[in-house]
């Protein structure tokens, strides 16, 4: 019986790879595009996870002070995102959740000071931990072919920043 279940579980398994396009906000930041792919492994009807690599990045601004003179500045961090997300499959929308991973890959400043040249800066610590959560619909295009838009809000902890945003995933199915 034991046996009998679980190959009846495993005639169940979907795996799909896809790649995604992004528009994201972070916490006073502007609109940003980011891309990435993904692996998704659907072990049930139900149940089932996924984890990427995203290519996200968020701009600000900040006063520095140079010989007694203050400037207003703006620069861009770019980060290298791995989120690991448990996903539950509905008819009506998707709904997955879990932990992401934010590295710091570099930063650059986007304002020109008068007589001084501002080029990239580093920050630490590199890595900061957050907690994803997306809400997607999936819409078939082919047989092993979907279209997935999601919404997503991912707080990172530790750090004062969120990023919100929507996802338009192109999903493959390389195995039934």
């Amino acid at each position: 019986m034991l046996l009998l279940s679980s190959i009846s579980m495993y005639s169940q398994k979907q795996q799909f790879v896809s790649v995604n396009l992004s528009g994201m906000l972070a916490t006073y930041s502007s609109f940003r595009p980011g891309y990435g792919i993904a692996y998704e492994e659907k072990l049930s009807k139900h149940h089932g996870y996924e984890f990427g690599l995203n290519y996200r990045s968020k701009t600000y601004t900040s006063i520095i002070t140079i010989n007694n003179n203050m400037y207003l500045t703006d620069g861009i961090e770019s980060y290298l995102n791995l989120p690991v997300s448990y996903k539950f499959y509905s008819d009506i929308v998707n709904l997955s959740t879990g932990i992401s991973f934010d590295c710091f890959v570099g930063g650059k400043y986007l304002t020109t000071v008068p007589t001084i040249t501002l080029g990239t800066f580093d920050i630490s610590p590199k890595l900061y931990v957050g907690w994803n959560f997306k809400i997607g619909k999936e819409i078939s295009l082919a047989e092993k072919l979907i279209l997935e838009p999601e919404l997503q809000y991912n707080p990172v902890f530790n750090y004062g920043y969120s990023f919100y945003g929507a996802t338009l995933k192109l999903k493959y199915k390389f195995s039934k």
